[in-house]
Order: structure tokens, then sequence, then C-alpha cells
């Protein structure tokens, strides 16, 4: 007993401080876009006033987004950018959205040219709809920078897009993903979102983001803002077009080829409902988390009993240690064996800090539930490969996608590097 308990602390607190110090710097890399951006001006260096900034299309795409569109269109529409396009690509929608959209771009006091609606009737073969949509955009877009969105976000101030842009080019950045502000949420929806996090930044090597190294990266469909040399160097969204995560491996592909990027959270600044009540996110994410892993069962696997492994341990380590030292217990090895546990609640504290900042939950009480939160990850995850099994493939807008198409169209991870100059 002894012997495999001193065995499961030398693999296990180290792995579990790895990991849990990637998370932890991951989130504290991913700062927040609001103040940077009252930094710099206040500063006043780099690009300053309207009439400098370089022109930029906005490339939005909708399905069946009646509810959302018209808010989600006027706020980009109202930006005070002077060389800005919205192109909205509805695609295929079979509700009112179509309708909408004609009358927004109907508008007499709208200026010229500030509003384009793409129409797409038939999804061509070897395309997912949602990536042949940002394709279609981009390739009517005229822009220097490209900003990818979603018909259901809006924006928080009429200066955001130049404010934005300004900080880019001072920063000598080459893709922008901001996270955007999913207020209102329940506790349970913060602690599962949290979690989702935690996932997102150590995949895409947050912890590392500043360094520019030509590895790691992602996206966020949200807001994804991209210098248009970059996009066309990586051959905009052709490599990406069977893919179902293609706004993170887009952000990838991007970094991997030597793009300069950065993410930040658009807390009070971006807008987005990403599903209501943590069940919702559940289901929600069932076309997207077994596409996460790539299609690969054993992926999914390593992942669930490493997560469920690394969340369970201190408490069982710590029980244990209490057990095999019955019954004369040695107060200093019973507090050694309690120990992980301790960090394990302390790292989780700091990381949930800024998130139930972001979410308005306290982070005490996210802290209590995050075992509860992950199974509920777990379960996001397992939904979605079960049924995706099940099926056959992926319902996705309307159309279903085989999973043999959808496998043979993966980006790897690497894959951006034939894109790397020099």
């Amino acid at each position: 007993m002894s012997a495999l308990l001193l065995l499961s602390g030398i693999v296990m607190l180290p792995l579990s401080l790895l990991i849990g110090g990637m998370a932890l710097v991951g989130a504290r890399k991913i700062r927040d876009l609001a103040p940077l951006l009252e930094a710099g001006e206040r500063r006043g260096d780099g690009t300053s006033g309207c009439d400098a900034l370089p022109s930029l299309s906005i490339v939005m795409t909708a399905r069946d987004e009646q509810e959302t569109i018209e808010a989600a269109a006027g706020s980009f529409l109202r930006q005070s950018y002077p060389r800005l396009e919205v192109i909205v690509v509805d695609d295929r929608s079979s509700d009112a959205t179509g309708s909408i959209l004609a009358r927004l771009a109907a508008d007499p006091a709208l200026p010229e040219g500030r509003l384009r609606v793409e129409q797409v009737r038939d999804l061509p073969p070897g395309w997912v709809g949602k990536t042949h949509a940002c394709h279609s955009g981009a390739q009517r877009a005229r822009g220097e920078w490209i900003l990818f969105t979603d018909g259901d976000v809006s924006l928080a101030g009429d200066d955001l897009l130049a404010r934005v842009l300004a900080f880019a080019i001072r920063s000598r950045l080459d893709h922008v993903a901001v996270i955007p502000d999913l207020r209102p949420m329940s506790l349970l929806h913060a602690g599962v979102v949290a979690c989702f996090g935690q996932m997102f930044a150590i995949g895409c090597r947050a912890y590392e983001m500043d360094r520019d190294r030509p590895r790691g990266g992602g996206g966020v469909g949200a807001f994804n803002l991209v210098r248009r040399a970059a996009y066309d160097r990586i051959g905009g969204h052709i490599p990406l077009r069977m893919e179902v995560v293609d706004d993170f491996k887009l952000g990838r592909l991007l970094k991997e080829s030597g793009a300069r990027q950065r993410m930040f959270n658009g807390l009070d600044l971006i807008r987005c409902p990403w599903h209501r009540g943590a069940l919702q996110v559940v289901r929600g994410l069932e076309k997207n988390m077994f596409a996460s892993f790539e299609f690969s069962l054993p992926l999914v696997l390593a992942f669930s009993l490493g997560g469920l492994a690394l969340t369970a341990w201190p408490l069982l380590f710590g029980l244990l240690v209490q057990f095999a030292l019955r019954p004369q217990p040695n107060p200093l090895l019973v507090a050694a064996g309690w120990m992980p546990l301790v960090w394990q609640v302390a790292f989780t504290l700091e990381a949930y800090r800024d998130a139930a900042r972001r979410f308005g939950q306290p982070a005490p009480l996210m802290t209590l539930i995050y075992p509860v939160s992950f199974l509920l990850l777990c379960a996001a995850v397992w939904n979605s490969t079960v049924t995706t099994l099940a099926r056959g493939g992926v319902r996705w807008r309307g159309t279903f996608y085989p999973l043999a198409a959808l496998r043979r169209g993966v980006v790897r991870a690497g894959a951006g590097s034939r894109f790397r100059m020099g």
C-alpha cells in the first residue's frame, strides 16, 4: 500500500501541477480587452483617427437567425468606421432571416456599399455549410482586414471596431480573437463554461501565446479579426472546408504559419448568448466536442480518464494516506497526504478568480462545484461522441455530414507550418 501511494504521488502530483499550471497561466494570458484599449488610447501611440485605419470587411454568417440578426447586423452597420463593408452571408435560411436582411439592405439611410447580402442557395459538395459561408463572404470582401463573426453577435459602442483595429495595428498583430461576453449565466452554467475555457486554453497553448512561436493557437467564431494578407497566405477557408471546429482551426493555421496572434476577453464589449443553462451547453456542444478531439475515440477516452483521475486523485490520495497510517497516524504524514487536495483547491480558486468576475458568479462557489462542472463537461464530450458515432456523422445547419468525410477533412496540428514564410 505504501509503495503504491508513493508511486501515485510521484506520477500524479507533477502531472496535476503541470496541467493545472498550464490552465492557470493560459487563463492569465487571455486578458480583458477593454483596459488594453483604454491604456493604448491614453498613451496616444500608433494609429490615430479613423481616416488612418485600413479598410475592413465584416463577414457575418447566418442561418435561421431571425431572432437576433437585425440587432446583430445593426450593431455592425452603426460602427463609425469610414472604410467598412458588412457582408452578411445567408446560408440557406428557412425562416425570416432573408427578408429581414433584405429590409435592412433597402434602408435609404444606409451609406452606399455598407451592407451586402449574399444568399447561399445550395451547398457545393466537399464543404461544411459554415466554412463555405465564411469562404463565400471572404471571396467578396475587399478590406485589408476581415472580421469573421456570427449572426447572434452584437457590439457595445459604435466606435469599437475602430478602437480594436487601432490596437491591433499598434501591437503589430495579424489575428485578434475575442471571447465574447456570455452573461447572464447561472452558477452551474458558469462552472461548465469555465471548465470548457480551461480545456480551450490548454488546447490552444495560451500559456505561451505571447512568445509568438509558430505552434498552437486558436480562434473564436464570434470575433476572428484577421489581416487579409495572413488569411490569404494559409489559403483562407479552403483547407478548412470540411472542418466542424473551423473557427478554432483557422486560428491555429494562422499561428502555425507565423502570424502574430492574441486572444482577449470581450467583457462589456462583444456580446453573444451561448446557450441558456448547463444542460443546454451539454446539448449545444453535440456537434463540436467529438470534432474537437478530431473524431478520435482514443483521445476522448484519454481525456475522460485522465481528467477524472486528476480531479479525484487528491481526495482519494488523502483518504488512502489516512487509512494506511492507522491506528496511530503521524500528524506530519497525514498533513502531507492532504496537501495535494489543498493545492488543487487553491489552484482552482485562483484559476476561477477572473472567470468568476467575467461570469458574474463567486469564485468560491465555482470552486466548490468544480467536480460537478467537470462531470457535465465530460457528459458533453460523450454525448457528442456517442451521438456522432450512432448517427455515422454530424447534422449541422440542416445538413448531414458523414463521419468518414469529416475525418478525411480534419486539419491536424502542424498543418499550418507549410504556409510559414522564410
